[in-house]
């Protein structure tokens, strides 16, 4: 069994959503620990490219997928929106990377309502 046998699987994704995974990209603007969740979850996905704004993000995301297309850029990180109402900082953090990625993964599959999407998938701007 490869690594993304289990997400082939789902009818949500299946061996063409996977496909579609892999040719897309993502470019992480969370900061902190909120963006190493986010990175990580996406080179979990199966996303073929992942543009970071940290070293420490970067390298959370090649700890999943040691051949990931990973690229350190310059963009604008912002802090993530408090989350569920979470009182523990690590606990918000958490969720805004893991609803970051979740994101960017229904974005590129189609499932987020806009039929007419790129490829490449850009999370909001948490801190807004």
């Amino acid at each position: 069994m490869d690594r993304h046998h289990r997400q082939r699987i789902l009818p949500e994704v299946g061996t063409a959503g996977q496909a579609l995974l892999a040719s897309a990209s993502a470019e992480v603007r969370l900061n902190g620990f909120a963006g190493e969740i986010a990175a990580r979850y996406l080179a979990g996905a199966g996303f073929g490219r992942i543009v970071v704004s940290d070293v420490a993000h970067a390298n959370a995301a090649r700890h999943i997928e040691p051949n990931l297309n990973v690229e350190v850029g310059s963009s604008a990180s912002s802090r993530p929106a408090a989350a569920f109402d979470l009182k523990e900082d690590a606990a918000r953090d958490l969720s805004a990377g893991a609803r970051a990625a979740l994101q960017a993964i229904r974005c590129v599959l189609g499932l987020d309502g806009d039929p007419v999407r790129s490829k490449s998938a850009h999370y909001p701007d948490e801190g807004r």
